[in-house]
């Protein structure tokens, strides 16, 4: 398998590059990789020599990866793209969009343009955003980009369009990672409103005096009413702790930004939710609470699937 990657960092001898766990997942599987054993890792550099790269982190659930090198003058000849100066969410709104990667066999580089746009998707990541760019899978892995040379995140192909997951995110987890050498997932899941279907939307704005916006959620996976502050399948989150909600990827980054802080105290970290609930054209306010809940981490029922799963045909 082949895919494209960005440095990101550099961890005492070694570079971090971010990729795809695509890079090493089982071919016809959704949830199982190969071991470091098993594999062996080259990365093309950008000017045209090879070394040998180490699978440091994979995480399916997001379909990330990181592959470490140790390279002479690293520092100096692999530049980083800095995370750590991100802006807090980048916004949604549609825009040109460049998808960069590298050819399999040519080592050549890929440039597409495309343009951002506010679609919903069938794959169970609600993170992603969609871009209309007709890619390869040699993109697979690489960065997208704006007109202003911003890093927005990891590049991920989908019947003919550049889907990719916000670096907002993928940062979060990277930063988790290195402190925890785990990335957590979040047990309450929704998509945003405005990727809904017009009739949909027609519906849940007969409930309400104003059109509502935010998050509708349609997954809680084994929590208890007290953890998520009564919320229900069904209900809209249209702020959490003060912030009006417009996006799953910010939503997400929210409840890392969160699970990062309850690493560093005793104490219960909660989050303010706004809610309104369509069944019976209520609002209320709900607490969250932020915390680690024990589970199998093989545990399939809450983990994305990257793969159309009735169309393609894959095993379990």
């Amino acid at each position: 398998m082949f895919c494209s990657g960005t440095v990101i960092d550099h961890v005492g001898e070694k570079t971090w590059i971010l990729t795809s766990a695509t890079l090493v997942r089982k071919p016809t599987t959704q949830f199982e990789v190969y071991r470091q054993d098993n594999i062996k890792i080259e990365v093309n550099l950008h000017n045209e020599q090879t070394a040998t790269g180490s699978l440091e982190m994979c995480d399916l659930h997001y379909n990330i990866a990181i592959v470490t090198i140790e390279y002479p003058g690293s520092m100096v000849l692999l530049p980083a793209v800095g995370l750590n100066n991100l802006p807090k969410y980048y916004s949604l709104q549609p825009r040109p969009v460049i998808a960069l990667g590298r050819d399999v066999d040519s080592k050549a580089f890929l440039v597409k343009c495309g343009k951002l746009v506010r679609k919903n998707i069938e794959l169970d990541c609600k993170e992603l955003v969609v871009c209309m760019c007709d890619i390869t899978k040699d993109f697979v892995g690489g960065p997208v980009m704006d007109s202003q040379k911003r890093f927005l995140g990891i590049t991920y192909s989908y019947e003919k369009t550049a889907l990719y997951l916000p670096v907002e995110v993928a940062a979060r987890c990277i930063n988790y990672f290195k402190k925890e050498r785990t990335i957590p997932w979040l047990r309450i899941r929704g998509q945003a409103l405005h990727t809904l279907a017009l009739d949909v939307l027609e519906s849940l704005s007969s409930k309400f005096d104003t059109p509502p916006s935010g998050i509708l959620i349609d997954k809680i996976c084994d929590m208890s009413t007290e953890n998520c502050g009564g919320i229900e399948v069904g209900d809209i989150i249209s702020k959490l702790d003060g912030d009006a909600l417009y996006s799953v990827a910010q939503f997400t980054a929210m409840f890392l930004d969160k699970k990062e802080a309850a690493m560093d105290t005793l104490n219960t970290v909660i989050l303010e939710a706004i809610v309104q609930r369509p069944m019976d054209k209520t609002s209320f306010v709900a607490k969250l609470n932020v915390q680690e809940v024990a589970s199998d981490e093989h545990d399939n029922s809450i983990q994305n699937r990257w793969m159309h799963w009735k169309r393609s045909g894959f095993n379990e």
